[in-house]
């Protein structure tokens, strides 16, 4: 059921730009027709557009390099600026699989990852906490992952992500980790969908601006 759910959101998000004209409308209590209308944030290497509905829904899309992500949901005017609430979406995780013991090399935790589609699995990384307190964040081959292990080592904590879409796992625990060759599966569930909550996108001189991805976004309304 998750794989049909994606493949019908991925559907309805590409390409990204046709998002705003394709997304369905609910009713809700109009806003100033002066603030809502279509906005243009597009830059060098990234396109987006955010439209703001007359019936207080908002659309959202982006596309920047090879990542692309949309979101949908409500927005209210606020002092200062415009508040955004995504719809519901079921994010993606990640599940151990199981756990086996003496398959792999004695001095190191393998990591095997299965489920990640399209996606290369170089795009994902493991964080790995020791007992002494020390993190790694560490980068996935085609092969999966080994991480050394000095000997005596009682347990790791071991939390996946993907940088790309700012997406991170819970962390598993691993007691005695020497040897072992673990299992995990990503799902993708609702990827690309960028969940807001509560968020405020601060209004300057008839613009708004976003922060994402480390740049600042300045969507400019679409004059007809």
């Amino acid at each position: 059921m998750h794989s049909e759910r994606n493949r019908t959101i991925l559907k309805f998000a590409a390409p990204l730009l046709t998002l705003l004209s394709s997304a369905p409308a609910l009713a809700q209590e109009a806003e100033p027709a002066s603030v809502a209308g279509v906005y243009d944030g597009s830059q060098m290497e990234m396109a987006a557009t955010l439209e703001l509905g007359e019936d207080g829904r908002y659309r959202y899309a982006l596309s920047y390099g090879a990542l692309d992500e949309f979101s949908a949901g409500t927005w209210t005017r606020q002092e200062g600026g415009v508040v955004l609430d995504s719809d519901p979406s079921t994010p993606p995780r990640f599940e151990l699989l199981g756990t086996e013991r003496g398959s792999g090399a004695a001095d190191v935790l393998t990591l095997r990852l299965e489920g990640t589609g399209n996606l290369p699995p170089q795009l994902f990384s493991a964080i790995v906490e020791r007992g002494d307190g020390t993190t790694s964040e560490l980068d996935f081959s085609e092969q999966g992952l080994e991480i050394p292990v000095a000997k005596g080592t009682s347990g790791l904590s071991i939390g996946f992500a993907l940088p790309m879409y700012e997406v991170r796992g819970e962390p598993v625990t691993v007691p005695d980790p020497a040897g072992k060759v673990l299992y995990f599966a990503f799902h993708a569930n609702d990827l690309g969908f960028k969940a807001f909550h509560e968020a405020l996108l601060f209004e300057s001189d008839g613009l708004f601006l976003l922060e994402r991805f480390g740049r600042e976004i300045v969507f400019r309304k679409v004059v007809d």
